[in-house]
């Protein structure tokens, strides 16, 4: 069985698209990701398989091929953080796949803000249950928080604000790397009635 590559395609913006990850993407035969990370390689020649719903028959799939062609995950952001790393692990071993690094969206977005992103907590909130969130956003470190559609930057705000947590700094990236990028900042006040992007990144910090 041939090795699987995860590639990491960094925060959506070609640009930002790592030299190596390139090349070894270019040596693939088959190209296996979401419909966005897929289009970073459109009209590159390659096969493509696009993730959606249903893991199982995709994996199925991909392990009838591997004994003849090289396949490569398309993973955005960094393989490292809050991707379908562990799931590949789990199903393929983590001997068999050779993962590529990648920027992201979080080292983006502390980039363009200038900010260390060294001490940072890191959080998901697919699937999780916001209230859970009190304790750590009493805590002077960073929190990075990564939403999903229901779980937004507004429904977060208004959490904060309802818990008297409004004294933080909260920045949003949304669609960051594209060419709409937008950064905002301000305090929990200023978003809650957020109706931005569903493809956006919150960084609470403590500056006071």
């Amino acid at each position: 069985m041939k090795k699987i590559d995860v590639l990491s395609v960094g925060p959506g913006s070609p640009a930002h698209l790592t030299p190596a990850v390139r090349a070894a993407a270019a040596q693939c035969d088959l190209l296996v990701g979401g419909w966005r990370n897929l289009a970073l390689f459109k009209g590159s020649g390659q096969e493509t398989l696009e993730i959606s719903g249903n893991l199982a028959p995709l994996f199925a799939t991909v392990k009838e091929r591997l004994t003849a062609q090289r396949i490569g995950f398309l993973v955005s952001g960094d393989a490292g953080i809050f991707s379908i790393l562990p799931r590949l692990e789990a199903e393929f071993g983590r001997e068999n796949l050779v993962v590529y690094p990648g920027i992201s969206a979080a080292q983006y977005l502390f980039a363009k803000l200038g900010l260390c992103w060294q001490e940072a907590r890191f959080i998901s909130l697919h699937g999780r249950e916001l209230q859970e969130l009190s304790p750590l956003l009493n805590k002077p470190k960073p929190l990075v928080l990564f939403t999903d559609s229901r779980n937004n930057p507004g429904h977060l705000c208004r959490l904060m604000v309802e818990a008297g947590i409004g004294q933080k700094k909260v920045y949003i990236g949304e669609n960051l790397s594209y060419l709409d990028e937008k950064i905002s900042e301000g305090y929990p006040e200023d978003f809650t009635e957020f109706s931005g992007s569903d493809l956006n990144l919150v960084v609470i910090i403590d500056e006071s």
